[in-house]
C-alpha cells in the first residue's frame, strides 16, 4: 500500500499525529543550544548585525548566521526524531513521495511543518530570554 493510500488527506494524517505525537520541550534542546552559543563565544549572528551591537528579541532570529540556524534546526530535529521517529519518517515520506512522483498532496503532513516551525520559534525565544538578552 502506498503512503498516500494510508494517508490520503490532511485530516487522516492529523488524526494519526494527534494519536502518536510526543511533545518536545525546550529542556530537551537547551543543552545543545546553549553549548553552541557558549562554544561560539556568543558570535551567532550575521557579522554586520553583530557589529551594530543592537541585538533585540524581535529580530535576532532573522539575523542568525547560517551556521547558527543549521545548528539550532539540527538540534531540534534530533530531539524531535528521538521522541517521534515514526511521525518524522512518515511526514518525510509523504513529502518525498509527492515531490518525486508529483502525485498526492505534499501538504498532507502540514501539521508536522507547523509544529516544527512553532517549536523552533518558541525555543529560540527561550534561548534569547535565558541566555542572550542583555
Amino acid at each position: 500500500m502506498g503512503i498516500f493510500e494510508e494517508f490520503p488527506d490532511r485530516e487522516t494524517f492529523e488524526g494519526y499525529w494527534k494519536e502518536h505525537y510526543m511533545p518536545v520541550t525546550y529542556d530537551e534542546v537547551k543543552t545543545v543550544f546553549e553549548q553552541f552559543v557558549t562554544e561560539a563565544g556568543g558570535h551567532i549572528y550575521l557579522s554586520d548585525y553583530e557589529e551594530n551591537g543592537c541585538i533585540s528579541r524581535e529580530d535576532f532570529k532573522e539575523n542568525l548566521s547560517q551556521e547558527a540556524r543549521f545548528m539550532f534546526e539540527d538540534g531540534l530535529t534530533e530531539a524531535f526524531y528521538e521522541k517521534n521517529p515514526e511521525l518524522y519518517e512518515t511526514a518525510f515520506a509523504l513529502y518525498e513521495e509527492a515531490q518525486m512522483t508529483g502525485e498526492g498532496d505534499a501538504g498532507v503532513a502540514q501539521i508536522f511543518h507547523d509544529t516544527f516551525h512553532s517549536l523552533y520559534e518558541e525555543f529560540l525565544n527561550r534561548l534569547f530570554d535565558e541566555m542572550l538578552a542583555k
